[in-house]
């Protein structure tokens, strides 16, 4: 959403409009709680990186591929969060809170063809190295 769009909703709000404060107010919301995520991320301290937690647990296995979706689903998950923080974001935004582009561009405060690259190359380096973290290792 861009300072115009959110004039024009604080207007129609003071107007008496009061359905116009709820766009504000979850717009403001998201806002914050994506800051306060970028926040605590940056101050758990990283035991073992998610890609070798995700090869430390192939290696466990002796062999035996991924089956069950428990355990993909979190070799992906950490996957994602291993991504440095501007694709990870887009993707999480996009992917696990199921918004739009313009709403996670805003999210963000990028623009949308930003947010467009990121999911792009996000998506692409996931492609390269989820195939050796999910494949049997024999």
């Amino acid at each position: 959403m861009s300072a115009e769009e959110d004039a024009a909703d604080v207007a129609r709000v003071l107007a008496g409009d009061v359905s116009a404060f709820e766009a504000v107010v979850g717009r403001c919301l998201f806002a914050l709680a994506t800051n306060l995520y970028r926040t605590e991320i940056k101050r758990l301290p990283p035991l073992m990186s998610p890609f070798e937690e995700g090869v430390a647990a192939l290696d466990r296995r002796a062999g035996e591929p991924i089956l069950d979706e428990e355990r993909r689903d979190r070799v992906i998950r950490n996957a994602v969060l291993a991504l440095p923080a501007k694709y990870r974001d887009a993707l999480t935004l996009f992917y696990f809170h199921g918004m739009d582009i313009a709403r996670s561009a805003a999210c963000l405060g990028v623009p949308e063809g930003t947010i467009k690259a990121r999911l792009s190359r996000g998506r692409d380096i996931l492609r390269s190295k989820l195939p050796s973290l999910l494949r049997n290792p024999r």
